[in-house]
């Protein structure tokens, strides 16, 4: 995925959330191992991908905080 934006995820749902994280996180091990045999040609990948993990962590966890918030009223 290249370049999330913020508000393309606050469209989303809590369950495809969850799946791109798990996506964004299978490809940060990826970018890893290519990193550590040196095959990795743009080591900032690695840098993009965990700060796309932190952005959809942190829409993730605002729906929830939503969630909780309309369920106690």
């Amino acid at each position: 995925m290249k370049g999330l934006k913020t508000k393309d995820l606050l469209g989303n749902d809590v369950q495809e959330l969850e799946g791109t994280i798990r996506k964004l996180e299978e490809d940060l091990f990826k970018h890893k191992m290519k990193k550590v045999v040196n095959q990795l040609e743009n080591t900032m990948l690695v840098r993009n991908v965990k700060r796309d993990i932190a952005r959809v962590k942190t829409v993730l966890s605002q729906k929830q905080h939503q969630a909780a918030q309309a369920q106690s009223k």
